[in-house]
């Protein structure tokens, strides 16, 4: 009697579906992936104001929530 052994079922969530790898079909190296000009201050530039909108919109939240006697904070 074969036991047949079962295959993994997230194999399609490998990482191995989007990397071919450094070499090519040839065998040779694959080139150089590309490098961004300028990639933190890119991000920064993209985080920071929506780190700071977010913080907004917690504090208008916050205030609300303290108007209308839903959560206050309580002095020990």
């Amino acid at each position: 009697m074969k036991v047949k052994l079962l295959q993994p079922v997230f194999r399609s969530m490998s990482s191995n579906a989007f990397y071919k790898g450094a070499y090519k079909e040839s065998g040779a190296f694959c080139d150089r992936p590309q490098i961004m000009r300028f990639g933190i201050l890119r991000s920064l530039a993209v985080g920071i104001p929506f780190i700071f909108i977010g913080s907004m919109i917690s504090r208008a939240g916050a205030e609300l929530l303290e108007e209308y006697d839903i959560f206050t904070p309580q002095d020990d």
